[in-house]
């Protein structure tokens, strides 16, 4: 029997509550973190760690290297989380103003000059203070020039480098050429999120982390019930009666070991721990000896983390 597993969304996360423009803004700039996080210093995309060339040899990454361009609808992505990005700013600091005079949202190039019409921008850039954020010195019998003031938030909005980064997407966006999209139009874009309209990123990245694993499981669920079709339960029943537990625990020898668990695919007391779920410590991660299901870290966590969510309704 295959494990069930409860979303994170459906259970009344963060993101559901938040503006529908701030769920788009995290889907897409997330995928392109992840691709900016894996392009070398050409533009290429990242080669297995065991394969890559000394890093000392290798010029790192700059700003104006060229932005994953084997990444198909890079352009596309990266305009519509600056959109969605943006309008969620706009609308959040300064309701109605990411509307145009019929009631549609205005275009990227347009909130860029609303914000920058409301604060100016000192070099291209804009640094939008958060509220109730600002510098302030406490006050009081002992206060003096010398005592340490609570710094002031701010988003960086880097009006110029996105202007340039819209420019630079059109020609692919609109089929007059390739498109010249570079890190640092990616690296501007991702500093919105610190606003407090969006900051989705890191739930958004949960969620996709969460989903991997999910697929991945499945996936590896199903390879062991093909595995076990074919060599039958009665050689699945044999083996699990001569197996021995390569991680078993041992005071001095192997003070990490665990003892063998209950495989949730064949049900056979043959699945191997490597480990416990990282953040509750619940649910182990490893591989069956008998039918192969192999469950992840990542898995480990998130079946943990349903088991938790079942706890909890449960003693409701």
């Amino acid at each position: 029997m295959g494990v069930v597993y409860l979303s994170r969304r459906a259970h009344g996360t963060m993101l559901s509550m938040r503006d529908q423009r701030a769920g788009y803004f995290a889907r897409c700039a997330v995928v392109l973190a992840a691709a900016l996080s894996e392009t070398e210093h050409d533009g290429t995309e990242a080669t297995d760690r065991d394969e890559r060339p000394d890093p000392f040899t290798v010029p790192a990454p700059t700003a104006d290297d060229p932005f994953a361009p084997s990444m198909a609808g890079r352009e596309g992505i990266f305009d519509q989380a600056l959109s969605n990005g943006l309008a969620a700013i706009v609308a959040s600091e300064w309701p109605g103003e990411e509307l145009d005079r019929s009631g549609r949202v205005l275009a990227a190039s347009a909130l860029l000059k609303v914000i920058e019409e409301h604060l100016g921008a000192t070099d291209g850039v804009v640094l939008l203070p958060d509220e109730g954020s600002a510098l302030h010195i406490p006050q009081g019998d002992t206060a003096s020039l010398f005592q340490t003031p609570h710094l002031s938030s701010h988003t960086r909005i880097d009006v110029r480098t996105l202007q340039n980064g819209i420019d630079a997407t059109q020609k692919a966006r609109h089929g007059r050429g390739a498109g010249a999209l570079q890190r640092r139009h990616v690296e501007a874009l991702l500093a919105l999120d610190g606003h407090r309209s969006l900051g989705t990123m890191g739930e958004e990245q949960q969620d996709r982390i969460q989903q991997i694993a999910q697929r991945e499981d499945v996936a590896s669920q199903k390879r062991a019930v093909e595995y076990l079709e074919r060599i039958g339960e009665e050689e699945a029943a044999r083996r699990a009666e001569t197996v021995a537990n390569p991680n078993a625990y041992h005071p001095k020898h192997n003070p990490d070991g665990h003892d063998l668990d209950t495989c949730p695919v064949c049900g056979h007391e043959t699945f191997c721990v490597e480990g416990l779920d990282p953040v509750f410590g619940q649910v182990g991660y490893g591989q069956c000896l008998v039918c192969t299901y192999t469950r992840t870290p990542d898995a480990a966590e998130d079946e943990a983390f349903t088991e938790h969510l079942r706890s909890i309704m449960d003693d409701e």
